[in-house]
């Protein structure tokens, strides 16, 4: 598989930020395989009316042309959304092992720094 330009970033080093824009890019992922269905499912649905509505073998001939475009379309927006899926799926997984213990921390330290700062000596 070809590498992807952020295979170079090291998902230890990940911080907040970095891990919800991921979980953006999981949505756009999505977002973009609906648009490759979409964009398929208009090219089925004109190549069928062009050979449905007109006899002319010029429109028969571009209706199975854009029939064999949108299956075409689909499956290669349905192996982009796979190949981009697996890549998030494994980041996600580690999002789940590293994020908790990383909001523990911050937790741990904002709490400890407000509680020095509540606490007043005694008179």
């Amino acid at each position: 598989m070809r590498k992807l330009p952020y295979d170079n970033f090291d998902a230890q080093e990940f911080i907040l930020r970095d891990w919800l824009a991921l979980d953006r890019t999981i949505l756009a992922n999505e977002r973009t395989f609906l648009a490759y269905g979409r964009t398929s499912l208009g090219l089925f649905l004109s190549g069928v009316t062009l050979i449905k509505v007109f006899k002319s073998d010029f429109a028969i001939g571009t209706g199975w042309a854009f029939i064999v475009a949108a299956v075409a379309v689909f499956l290669y927006g349905f192996r982009r959304f796979l190949k981009m899926q697996s890549h998030y799926r494994a980041l996600s997984a580690l999002e789940e092992k590293i994020l908790p213990e990383e909001l523990e921390r911050e937790f741990t330290a904002v709490a400890a720094t407000e509680r020095d700062h509540t606490e007043m000596p005694a008179a």
